[in-house]
């Protein structure tokens, strides 16, 4: 969740995100997330057998999954 003086996000992800990145540029009044299958880097983290979870698609395959934001108090 991101929770500001009377505002709430809850950030709920499915099962294959690795990992969500909520950033905000200063002094801006919004916010960004952006669910991620990976984390920051992972290609070259998992060549280096640093990263054990990367995902992969084979050819003519799908990739499926969702994310759902919450607003609340606005």
């Amino acid at each position: 969740s991101v929770i500001g003086k009377s505002q709430r996000l809850d950030i709920v992800v499915g099962p294959n995100y690795r990992s969500v990145v909520v950033w905000s540029p200063k002094p801006a009044e919004f916010i960004c997330v952006e669910p991620m299958a990976g984390v920051t880097d992972a290609v070259n983290l998992a060549h280096q057998g640093l990263y054990g979870e990367l995902q992969s698609i084979s050819a003519g395959g799908t990739w499926r999954e969702s994310f759902w934001v919450k607003p609340g108090g606005f």
